[in-house]
């Protein structure tokens, strides 16, 4: 897995995704995949990608963490529950990024109002 971007190599949405987020190319992958099957249980979702279960698993965690998908508890009839994962749409996903995208550059330029006294 190719690690996350830095700022400096961003050409595309997947970069901006990747920077964002902290995220790798797997994980951009398994959001995809959720978004367009969900809502759908992590077994089910490693099954259509061909990957480990635990392997998806820990993808859909990081994903959770950073907002780009969400995870409903459901119950079987005989007792017990499970989970179910559906990516967020594009709509709010860009919401995220412009928000991302703000807080960075105010940042920055709280940083640069800092130069001359810092360096």
């Amino acid at each position: 897995m190719q690690p996350h971007k830095s700022f400096a190599n961003i050409s595309d949405c997947r970069d901006l995704i990747q920077c964002a987020f902290s995220l790798n190319d797997f994980e951009i992958e398994v959001y995809k995949s959720a978004a367009v099957h969900g809502p759908i249980r992590a077994d089910d979702l490693a099954d259509r990608m061909g990957r480990d279960r635990s392997t998806v698993y820990r993808a859909l965690q990081r994903l959770l963490t950073c907002g780009m998908v969400y995870r409903e508890t459901r119950s079987l009839d005989k007792g017990g529950y499970y989970h179910v994962y559906m990516g967020i749409d594009r709509a709010e996903l860009r919401m995220k990024l412009e928000s991302c995208v703000k807080d960075w550059t105010q940042r920055m330029r709280d940083a640069l109002d800092r130069f001359d006294e810092q360096m």
